[in-house]
């Protein structure tokens, strides 16, 4: 069984700072990582499943969630290049898992 958090990124959260502020000097350690590369479809039916609704007027990005065993699983799209959508919404993700909730 899969436990997904309510971490989204949508395109609305672009631009805003990162709180708390993370500051140079500090260690994070995460656990393992599953990353599941899956079409728009899969996302938003794998999200669905979890229960979520994607909020009108949104994109969802990817998301992240844990197995029960808590393995963080992160979902997004295939990335194309290192700059793209796809690449950075990874990195967001695992942020997350990092951080929590670090945006609105």
């Amino acid at each position: 069984m899969i436990k997904l958090l309510p971490l989204v990124l949508l395109r609305t959260a672009c631009g805003e700072k990162v709180t708390p502020e993370v500051k140079p000097g500090e260690t994070f350690y995460l656990p393992p990582v599953e990353w599941r590369v899956v079409n728009e479809g899969q996302m938003v039916k794998a999200y669905g499943d979890a229960g979520k609704v994607i909020p009108p007027g949104h994109k969802l990005e990817g998301f992240i969630g844990h197995h029960t065993d808590g393995t963080v699983i992160v979902y997004t799209l295939p990335p194309k290049t290192v700059n793209d959508t796809a690449t950075c919404t990874l990195g967001h993700e695992i942020m997350h898992e990092a951080l929590g909730d670090y945006h609105k």
